[in-house]
């Protein structure tokens, strides 16, 4: 239906890259590398924001980077995803 973009928090802890996304309240995944984490942080907006639409719940819009808390240690990193995808 759209492709959407919102940034994720990720942070390394006890050797895993955790994810967060600041804007969606319960979505969170992990990766034992920063490349296994985008991935991940991929799959889980994308999951996500498409059983949001099918629900017709609203998606809230994204933070801007410069209005986003970022933990020390932390990085910022904008996740792109196209919900058509995740319909399969």
């Amino acid at each position: 239906m759209a492709v959407y973009q919102f940034y994720s928090i990720i942070k390394k802890e006890d050797g895993v890259f955790t994810v967060s996304f600041p804007d969606l309240e319960n979505c969170f995944t992990d990766g034992e590398s920063l490349v296994d984490a985008v991935g991940m942080a991929e799959d889980a907006l994308g999951a996500l924001l498409s059983v949001m639409e099918e629900n017709g719940e609203p998606i809230p819009a994204p933070s801007k980077a410069k209005d986003v808390e970022l933990p020390e240690g932390a990085s910022l990193v904008l996740i792109n995803v196209n919900t058509d995808e995740y319909r399969d």
